[in-house]
């Protein structure tokens, strides 16, 4: 072989593993769980106020590796509804006892009041007169915050 294809092949070579490490190391790790969130430092990414009541934060994470936090499960909803977002999973904190519950897990009921007034608290899906979460994103859409431009 000559010299000039042995150049060429270590080239190519050279090439191909810098591509694979490039694409190797810019892939994103997406977290497995919720991430824990600064309580009383966090913002919230929808109406900014700070997400200080664990008892019903909310979480997005997206396929991106973005994450999201909430102060009210009304807000995360107001936010999807209002923003392209390519969800990866999301997570409402269990109104009942310390803890994360997923999509899955979730089922949700009416609150008395909600850090920002959307009144719909999280819980295990089995919890007695608990609702999906589709009642819960209705509840966001036909609610006040709605009627009168969002908080």
């Amino acid at each position: 072989m000559s010299t000039k294809i042995i150049k060429a092949l270590l080239l190519a070579i050279a090439i191909v593993v810098v591509v694979v490490a490039l694409v190797r190391f810019n892939q994103v790790t997406l977290a497995a769980g919720a991430v824990p969130v600064v309580w009383d430092a966090e913002v919230c990414a929808h109406c900014k106020m700070h997400v200080g009541d664990p008892r019903f934060a909310a979480q997005l994470q997206t396929t991106d590796g973005e994450v999201l936090n909430f102060d009210d499960p009304g807000c995360l909803f107001d936010y999807l509804q209002s923003n392209e977002a390519s969800v990866h999973a999301l997570y409402f904190r269990n109104h009942l006892e310390d803890g994360w519950l997923s999509e899955a897990d979730v089922g949700f009921l009416a609150a008395e009041e909600s850090p920002m007034g959307y009144a719909i608290r999280a819980v295990p899906r089995g919890t007695p007169d608990a609702q999906g979460i589709d009642w819960a994103k209705s509840r966001v859409q036909d609610g006040p915050h709605q009627r009168n431009g969002g908080p």
